[in-house]
């Protein structure tokens, strides 16, 4: 499993077009950032594509000016590293 948030950079009058983009993509959610144009984004694998291919994808979508990384956690199972914190 992989997850991974990033920021995407879009101007702020193309923020919500670039929002509604984004929430249509599986595994991909907006968390805020709309307004000022720096949206905050998670994303996650899918059983069709891998975060890494989701990501490459948001440069493809018209109003994003750039995506950039900010956290990945890669891991065989994302419930086995919370179980374990847990305990």
């Amino acid at each position: 499993m992989n997850l991974c948030s990033l920021i995407v950079h879009t101007r702020p009058e193309m923020g919500p077009r670039v929002e509604q983009s984004l929430n249509s993509i599986p595994g991909v959610e907006v968390h805020g950032g709309v307004q000022e144009g720096k949206l905050i984004v998670t994303v996650e694998d899918t059983e069709e594509r891998l975060a890494s291919d989701t990501m490459m994808s948001f440069h493809d979508i018209d109003g994003v000016i750039s995506a950039t990384l900010i956290y990945h956690y890669g891991g065989d199972d994302l419930n086995e590293e919370v179980t374990r914190e847990l305990n």
